[in-house]
């Protein structure tokens, strides 16, 4: 059972009809136009009103469509359709991978979290067609697959189970995917939100967001192409437990972009100052930095354009004023610390809740059908 491609959606799935928005995602096709995608939808998440969206902007982020896409959950079938991830693939297909919740499942099953694709050979014609949604793998994904030289895709999918770290691999462009298993976790289950960097010698690095409490990224390295996995052990980067962005620029510099909140001392909990570290040793040292947003700020997507201009989206007060931002900024901006590139721009809005869309009333009576529909699944 998978979700439908609603490609005509209603004034139901309208901006003026959102509660809150967050976890964005972006794509850039090859003629330059700009897709981005989160998810809403009931009055929390999870919810089985929750849905995925997808707006697409012709002039380089400056603006924005209404939605073209929504994907919903199926409520009939006790289904949350949530987390949207673009990926533009080497042969230039845009895929949408979205994850489904199967609240049928505890949590620790496998069956819980699968993660389903429909993919479009031509994300810049004027019609979008898609092809009929597949599913891919079990787990959990947040984030791009990470193509390897060899031709191999890796998809961090992950899960709920104890133990080990989980991914996807396909070594045939994505038709056939087989679960892999990675190191022990070196500390409590979490989302783990895990991105993998092939590294210039070869390696692969494993970096995993880690529970509330813990403060620092986790890692594991693999010599061999993924086929064993070094005991995972914490970083020295520091992470309030919150999704961030891991990938490897055209200029083979390595760009690190998370929430660099060791400077407030209230708690190690917040979700502020998102920022993108620049490494030129493959993520060893993180020499330069450019502060994105002082505020809060949280799920940090990319992609960066042949020109080497960078594109990064990130919501912002995910449950309060509801905004999904996007910063267009170059390697030089990093380096200088500062915006110095006269096309470079920081948290431009995308998207924002209407300040008062609804009375207190409607607010707390979706909040009541919420709770009826998923508490007996989080009671058992």
């Amino acid at each position: 059972m998978h979700g439908v491609l609603n490609l005509s959606p209603g004034i139901e799935f309208a901006e003026s009809q959102r509660f809150w928005q967050g976890c964005p995602t972006i794509l850039r096709t090859p003629k330059g136009r700009l897709y981005a995608g989160w998810y809403s939808g009931g009055s929390r998440e999870p919810s089985l009103r929750n849905y995925n969206v997808l707006v697409k902007s012709d002039d380089n982020g400056r603006h924005w469509s209404e939605p073209l896409l929504v994907i919903p959950s199926l409520r009939e079938h006790i289904i949350c359709c949530i987390d949207i991830q673009l990926f533009l693939d080497p042969a230039d297909r845009m895929w949408i991978f979205w994850t489904q919740r199967d609240f049928h499942y505890p949590f620790d099953d496998e069956r819980h979290l699968s993660t389903f694709a429909a993919i479009c050979n031509d994300p810049d014609a004027e019609t979008l067609v898609f092809t009929e949604p597949r599913f891919v793998t079990p787990g959990f994904l947040r984030c791009q697959p990470t193509v390897l030289k060899d031709g191999r895709w890796l998809l961090c999918a992950y899960d709920f189970r104890e133990g080990n770290y989980h991914y996807s691999e396909s070594a045939d462009n994505g038709e056939s995917w087989t679960r892999r298993q990675a190191a022990k976790r070196c500390c409590a289950r979490n989302f783990d939100e895990p991105m993998i960097l092939e590294r210039n010698d070869g390696t692969l690095w494993f970096l995993a967001r880690t529970a509330v409490g813990v403060g620092f990224l986790a890692e594991s390295i693999s010599c061999d192409g993924g086929a064993s996995w070094s005991d995972s052990r914490l970083t020295g980067i520091a992470d309030p437990s919150a999704r961030f962005f891991l990938r490897r620029l055209n200029s083979g510099n390595v760009i690190l972009i998370k929430n660099d909140s060791r400077h407030q001392s209230s708690s190690d909990r917040e979700r502020t100052r998102m920022t993108a570290f620049l490494s030129d040793d493959d993520g060893h040292t993180w020499k330069h930095s450019l502060l994105i947003d002082p505020g809060q700020s949280s799920y940090p997507d990319a992609v960066q354009d042949a020109d080497g201009t960078i594109y990064l989206v990130h919501d912002r007060g995910r449950f309060s004023f509801g905004e999904i931002v996007i910063s267009r900024f170059r390697e030089e901006d990093i380096i200088a610390g500062t915006v110095i590139d006269r096309n470079s721009f920081l948290n431009q809005i995308i998207s924002k809740v209407p300040a008062k869309p609804y009375d207190a009333a409607a607010l707390e009576h979706q909040r009541a059908e919420d709770k009826s529909d998923l508490e007996p699944f989080f009671k058992r």
